[in-house]
């Protein structure tokens, strides 16, 4: 009897327990939740910025975009005419775009298109680093990742097998998917084509030197120039830049003296100078 009064006196305070603790958890939860009454500004102040900001684009794109148009047909064409310029900058940014190459050479001294030659003037010779070269089995051992579409394949095999007659170097021809980005790889020479645009020079090679050696390199042949050029002036371009990825410099920078008969001769007449000479296999 005792006993059974215990048990409901504890049961008793059991069930008061468990219905304090669900108070306690429905004030701490009433407490938790945020105040509607203060979301309230935050989302009126959110509102009015949303729309200034959209309003001051609006009167930004009228003014400077669209030139003020006054009327719904202004408006139309200045809409039209921004298409066009968008679409012009597009293909401009477009590297494997050549509806807007030259039709040939001809209106050029290809002497002068040395000129913006991010290398003329600097006639140091560079190495590769020692994880590429041994000196007692070929020297610089080098794979040559052929990036290039198929409008540029004689002109890479022949350039690859005139630079194989070296000594120095133990060549691999890799052929990749067509690259107008010309991404570098690390440990490898990319050889790639692309519409560069009106940049003033034919060709271009872009080695990553670190510790003072090179780690990549890419041979660019700049499309704008090249893409409906005679087949000599693009094959000299692919020695040339070929060149300078084995860390080669210019062996003359003076395009309209004699011909050296090289290609990493600067010249305004390549017939002369489509192959390395026995200067540049010395270099190497």
């Amino acid at each position: 009897m005792g006993s059974k009064a215990r048990k409901e006196e504890e049961g008793m305070a059991s069930e008061e327990a468990e219905a304090g603790g669900e108070a306690t958890k429905q004030i701490e939860y009433r407490e938790e939740r945020p105040s509607s009454s203060s979301s309230k500004p935050r989302n009126l102040a959110g509102t009015i910025f949303a729309c200034t900001l959209l309003g001051a684009t609006a009167y930004l794109a009228w003014k400077y975009a669209l030139d003020e148009p006054a009327s719904l047909a202004e408006i139309k064409d200045g809409l039209g005419d921004l298409l066009d310029t968008a679409k012009d900058k597009w293909d401009e940014w477009d590297l494997g775009n050549f509806t807007n190459v030259l039709d040939d050479l001809d209106d050029f001294s290809f002497g002068d298109l040395f000129d913006e030659d991010p290398k003329l003037g600097d006639n140091t010779t560079l190495r590769w680093d020692d994880d590429y070269v041994r000196p007692e089995n070929g020297g610089l051992h080098l794979t040559l990742r052929n990036a290039l579409d198929d409008t540029w394949q004689s002109e890479f095999e022949y350039a690859v097998g005139d630079w194989r007659e070296s000594d120095a170097l133990v060549l691999t021809a890799e052929k990749v998917a067509v690259d107008h980005d010309c991404a570098r790889v690390d440990g490898v020479m990319v050889v790639c084509n692309a519409n560069f645009g009106a940049t003033g020079w034919v060709g271009i090679n872009e080695n990553s030197i670190m510790r003072g050696a090179i780690v990549s390199s890419v041979a660019k042949m700049n499309e704008y120039y090249l893409r409906n050029a005679n087949f000599d002036h693009r094959r000299y371009t692919m020695c040339h830049e070929m060149g300078h990825g084995f860390g080669l410099p210019h062996t003359d920078e003076d395009p309209y003296n004699r011909n050296l008969g090289n290609c990493l001769d600067y010249t305004d007449d390549p017939e002369d100078n489509l192959l390395p000479g026995e200067v540049n296999m010395a270099k190497l």
